[in-house]
């Protein structure tokens, strides 16, 4: 009497289908922090108010502390978000490519044209939006898998 063993594996087509689940739920929690980022950089803020360059409307600045405000609308225009699968880790990123980005989440200084010194305190507009987010996130991403 003989007995035959047969064994199928289904492990790559569970993978894909774990990698296509994760994919999916990331590109959820970027949209999630992406529309939140487009809330914190809305509304009114408390600082100085200004002329929008090269027109004769007004608009009022942030405050330290406080997220940037809309004078163009060039920093909300510019929110991306994605979510790619590399080296079986899936990486979702939200953000801007407009160079002043980061120097508005963490502030700058630096020297004029003229030698004298300034100071711009952070405008936090990404780590806030995060942080809101971030239960909505946990609760995409913490779901069933399979």
């Amino acid at each position: 009497m003989s007995i035959t063993v047969k064994f199928n594996s289904n492990m790559a087509k569970v993978m894909a289908q774990v990698d296509g689940t994760a994919k999916g739920r990331m590109l959820q929690a970027v949209i999630e922090v992406r529309n939140e980022t487009l809330e914190t950089l809305s509304g009114q803020r408390t600082g100085r108010i200004y002329r929008v360059p090269g027109t004769t409307r007004t608009y009022q600045a942030s405050s330290p502390g406080e997220p940037p405000a809309v004078a163009t609308a060039g920093l909300r225009q510019s929110i991306t978000g994605k979510a790619r699968s590399e080296a079986k880790v899936v990486i979702g990123e939200v953000g801007t490519d407009m160079p002043y980005g980061p120097r508005l989440e963490f502030g700058f200084s630096g020297v004029d044209s003229l030698g004298r010194r300034y100071n711009m305190a952070a405008r936090p507009w990404l780590k806030p939006s995060f942080e809101k987010a971030l239960p909505k996130v946990e609760k995409i991403l913490g779901g069933t898998w399979l």
